[in-house]
């Protein structure tokens, strides 16, 4: 189980925002190495009316074969890359995953 606490990110003049923990459940998750990005979720409804704060979510970009990371924006999840929080291997056997900063 991957759980990320809340977190804030200031970038492009906006304020992106968790504000509660998010967990992954890893045992569905291939083997390899991930980027933990810290991703602008659109498709999460926000009701605050301040239009500089935006709701924050979480994306496990795969490293590709070539050593390339992939891209959320490339995924029709509708969401933006914001930063990267940590790189996260999960291991091809029943070990721990672990997450570097």
């Amino acid at each position: 189980m991957l759980v990320v606490e809340p977190f804030e990110i200031s970038r492009f003049g906006l304020s992106y925002r968790s504000a509660s923990e998010i967990r992954i459940d890893l045992s569905t998750v291939a083997p390899g190495a991930y980027r933990v990005m810290a991703v602008h979720n659109f498709h999460t409804e926000d009701c605050n009316p301040c239009l500089t704060e935006c709701v924050a979510g979480v994306f496990l970009a795969a490293r590709r074969s070539d050593g390339s990371w992939e891209a959320p924006e490339r995924f029709p999840v509708e969401c933006r890359a914001v930063g990267v929080l940590g790189t996260l291997q999960v291991p091809d056997d029943a070990g721990l995953a672990e997450l570097f900063p």
